[in-house]
């Protein structure tokens, strides 16, 4: 049954039971719609269904957004109610996101609810319900700093950084996931448990000959034996389709080549030489029945599609349910939207399997293993350490460990060079003058019009004339 609180609920085991709902449907889909529809008969009780209070529905707890009321043959409100996680990280206003360079996606979703209700599900809590963080391997991102956003939005912006990941949300508490659901046995096929299927193959959008351009139409002819185009092995089944991709992330003909050959990657699943596959269709959910238990189906499983004797296995990306009635489960199946070329990158895999090229230049976002560079600063990665130039200011680091710092600070000149323990070894203070700390070795030392060195016998010399030292 369903169950109402007070709009500034954060726990959601208690409540007023509103027993006479009907037509109560939920709607849930991977990375996006999470809501809950609802009917209630007009009586002494459904004054207590407004706006913006929380409805909860098998433990999950639902903002109400939208009421309609219908006076006629039948007197009834009618609730549309989204999910706290949709409707509440959607409606705080942040002002700026920094800059996380070289940070885990966690780290990341930690810092865009930071100082918010919602809170970040450690390993031991996903554990218990069969997911693993997105970043349980230990790559890491960089994030470029938004304004003006919310965490609703910067969560899709991680996301896409990401190449991947999926949002875990129950209530409060969330994760940014490898993957919802699980591998299940589940056969959906129209002998047994689907009411009908609908599978639609579109071509529309289908590219088997690909121009790809850069930054200021850049194109691949100069690494690519003078085409300008790329063509898939499926053009020799499906035909020639031509089509472009603007990449301005890229300005190297090389990046932007490699690019393009993920279009038609056998590992990208959003690959666009082949047709788009769409399967919806009406599922008897008899996992109600006491002897099917094993039959229910979740958001996100992969489950297999009998389609007239042919098996399609893909995963269930968006749900459409009554819990409360026997009414039919409406599933679409088929791939949630990422981009791996992005993912691959920054673990190296992708640049093993084509062609090392270097960091690009132009407008990138922070996507690139071997490099970034956005409006706001430039990092450069490499085998001995990191170089960034962010906003006004050059950072040389080791290990994470800064060991220069060049540039202005506000509004002072900052020139500082710490040794290998972490400390300052040279700095210009804000009068200008340099200190420097520990040994301080040179041929020879320049003061106004003298020089001083040292000649083969260790003695020290101004201007080539030995330094007479008393008592010699």
């Amino acid at each position: 049954m369903l169950r109402i609180l007070p709009y500034n609920s954060v726990t959601f085991d208690k409540g007023i039971v509103i027993g006479d709902a009907y037509d109560v449907r939920v709607t849930y889909e991977i990375n996006g719609e999470r809501r809950l529809d609802f009917s209630y008969p007009i009586n002494e009780k459904s004054e207590i269904i407004s706006e913006n209070k929380i409805v909860v529905c098998e433990g999950q707890a639902y903002r109400i957004i939208k009421v309609s009321k219908t006076i006629g043959e039948k007197n009834f409100i009618a609730a549309e109610c989204s999910h706290v996680y949709n409707a509440d990280a959607s409606n705080i206003h942040i002002q700026n996101i920094p800059d996380l360079i070289g940070k885990t996606p966690s780290y990341v979703l930690g810092q865009i609810f930071k100082n918010t209700k919602f809170s970040i599900m450690t390993d031991s809590e996903l554990t218990k319900v069969g997911l693993k963080r997105v970043d349980y391997s230990g790559f890491k991102i960089d994030f470029f700093s938004m304004d003006k956003t919310n965490p609703y939005e910067a969560v899709k912006a991680l996301i896409e950084n990401c190449g991947k990941g999926e949002i875990y949300a129950d209530n409060y508490k969330i994760a940014l996931v490898e993957r919802i659901g699980s591998e299940s046995c589940l056969r959906l096929d129209l002998s047994k448990n689907m009411k009908d299927i609908s599978i639609e193959r579109d071509i529309t959008d289908m590219v088997t000959k690909l121009y790809p351009y850069g930054k200021d139409d850049a194109h691949i002819g100069s690494v690519n034996s003078g085409k300008q185009y790329i063509i898939s092995e499926n053009a020799d089944i499906y035909g020639v389709r031509e089509g472009y991709r603007d990449y301005t992330d890229y300005i190297e003909p090389s990046k932007i080549l490699r690019r393009a050959q993920w279009e038609f990657d056998s590992e990208n699943e959003e690959r666009i030489d082949v047709p788009c596959v769409n399967i919806t269709g009406g599922y008897a959910d008899i996992s109600k029945l006491a002897d099917y238990a094993d039959e229910k189906i979740n958001i996100g499983d992969t489950v297999t599609v009998i389609d007239r004797g042919n098996e399609i296995r893909e995963r269930v990306i968006r749900l459409e349910y009554y819990p409360y009635q026997s009414d039919d489960t409406v599933i679409s199946v088929g791939r949630v939207k990422k981009d791996l070329f992005f993912y691959l990158e920054q673990i190296g895999t992708l640049a093993k399997r084509y062609k090392k090229v270097s960091t690009t230049g132009g407008k990138v976002k922070a996507k690139s293993v071997s490099g970034v560079i956005s409006q706001s600063g430039m990092k450069i990665d490499g085998e001995n350490g990191t170089v960034s130039l962010l906003s006004d200011i050059i950072e040389v680091s080791t290990g994470g460990d800064v060991k220069t710092q060049i540039g202005n600070v506000n509004g002072q000149f900052v020139f500082n060079i710490t040794d290998n323990n972490g400390n300052s070894a040279v700095n210009i203070t804000d009068k200008g003058n340099m200190n420097f700390k520990g040994d301080f070795e040179t041929e020879k030392l320049i003061v106004g019009d003298n020089v001083i060195t040292q000649d083969s016998n260790g003695v020290l010399c101004i201007n080539g004339k030995r330094i007479l030292v008393e008592g010699e």
